[in-house]
């Protein structure tokens, strides 16, 4: 099986506050095993060595029945509201951290790097160094940048980039929509972050970007969040409504041209995923290693009662096409 959404962090990054202005990320040690990520002076979250612990990572692996796992910086880590400079060599540590595992255990991880996407020539500029140099697969981007949604013009070098060097492009939810209202009950993340997904897929759809780009893969988190189940509803508004759109089919015939995690925690839900899109547009994906992570790795998919010819798909198959190893 291989594990597309999985997310790790070297064990030290160097403290960017001294030099930029913000509040930059930091790791603080707790345990020969353990750290916190501050924020200024604010707590984040508290990680395990999992995160950069590669060994730890391969036994775990192990354990859950993963062949292979793609790694990805924690979507914290894009800071896209701080100095580009800045962000451009945070985003540097973390890619060659993450081109130096996959050189150390290459039949086991592969990587997607990061870039300062508030400085959208820059962003096609290490396109191109992650790609070429560092031989990761592609990028994980957040789902808006400083608010603005994935559609904005401003972007179109960076996916123009990705689309010419065959980087795919892994979108993940961050700074959710609405988020001063979902500050209880661990909405944001179950909520917000479905909302903010499917925005992002809409905006990619509708403000053009895929037509712009028709070479362009792109990844969407959690089963692309709340996108396809709204998507009737996108569809109805697009055919009775007086907004300008950019998209030159029917928004639901795009639902085809991403690719979506498994990350949904039901089995039900899986199979409608797979039998909406098919099971050549849907990888695994577990949020390793958080503690809401799929453990063992497609648990969901496993018990979702579908011909082994799909499940096949679905656990290697279109990972191997997407990744370059077939």
């Amino acid at each position: 099986m291989i594990d597309l959404h999985t997310h790790g962090l070297p064990r030290s990054l160097p403290n960017f506050g001294r030099r930029f202005a913000g509040s930059w990320l930091e790791l603080v040690e707790t345990g020969p095993c353990s750290a916190d990520i501050m924020l200024g002076d604010r707590h984040f979250r508290s990680i395990t060595d999992q995160c950069w612990n590669l060994e730890r990572r391969l036994a775990d692996m192990e354990t859950d029945g993963v062949a292979r796992q793609v790694i990805s910086p924690i979507p914290i880590t894009f800071s896209y509201g701080l100095s580009a400079d800045g962000v451009a060599e945070m985003a540097r540590v973390q890619n060659e951290w993450i081109a130096d595992a996959v050189r150390a255990y290459p039949a086991r991880f592969s990587g997607l790097g990061t870039v300062p996407l508030q400085d959208p020539d820059r962003a096609a500029e290490m396109v191109v160094e992650i790609r070429q140099v560092l031989g990761l697969a592609g990028v994980e981007i957040g789902s808006n940048v400083r608010g603005l949604n994935l559609d904005d013009r401003a972007l179109d070098p960076f996916f123009a980039a990705c689309a010419d060097h065959s980087a795919l492009v892994f979108v993940h939810p961050w700074q959710v929509l609405g988020s001063d209202r979902l500050t209880k009950y661990g909405l944001a993340d179950s909520i917000g972050m479905g909302a903010e997904t499917a925005t992002a897929a809409a905006s990619l759809v509708m403000g053009g970007v895929l037509d712009r780009h028709p070479n362009l893969d792109i990844l969407l988190a959690h089963g692309g969040g709340a996108f396809l189940a709204l998507l009737p509803r996108i569809e109805r508004f697009w055919e009775n409504s007086s907004a300008v759109t950019y998209c030159s089919d029917r928004p639901s015939s795009y639902a085809g041209r991403f690719y979506y995690d498994s990350l949904l925690f039901d089995e039900d839900a899986v199979a409608a995923l797979v039998g909406r899109v098919g099971a050549d547009r849907v990888v695994v994906g577990t949020d390793y290693p958080f503690a809401i992570a799929e453990r063992p790795a497609g648990a969901a998919l496993l018990g979702a009662g579908l011909p082994d010819a799909v499940t096949s798909a679905v656990s290697v198959l279109t990972a191997e096409r997407i990744l370059g190893l077939a």
